[in-house]
């Protein structure tokens, strides 16, 4: 199953200045193994609305569970206008700078 959370935090993040769009390797909770995501953060706040979710957590937390950073792999945070460069840049919601596990 392929997920939607590039797009789907894509679009929250619109015109949101003091969010930051992040990208980067988690670990999958159905099978144990690495993945790419996507999620937005503010502040120590996580907010995670892929797969029709709207998961606000601590960011503490939510690196705990997602194992993040995974193994080691960068994270990419983006604000809202350079996300919207590298949108048009790539023509697609993302991963832009890194090639995730899967």
């Amino acid at each position: 199953m392929s997920g939607d959370c590039y797009e789907s935090n894509g679009r929250l993040m619109i015109c949101k200045d003091e969010y930051k769009l992040v990208h980067g390797v988690a670990m999958n909770q159905r099978d144990g193994k690495a993945m790419g995501h996507c999620w937005i953060e503010k502040d120590d706040m996580v907010y995670d609305y892929s797969n029709d979710k709207e998961l606000i957590i601590s960011k503490d937390i939510y690196y705990e569970i997602g194992q993040i950073p995974f193994d080691g792999h960068k994270l990419y945070k983006y604000n809202y206008k350079n996300m919207g460069k590298m949108i048009l840049k790539h023509e697609h919601w993302g991963p832009w700078e890194s090639s995730p596990p899967r």
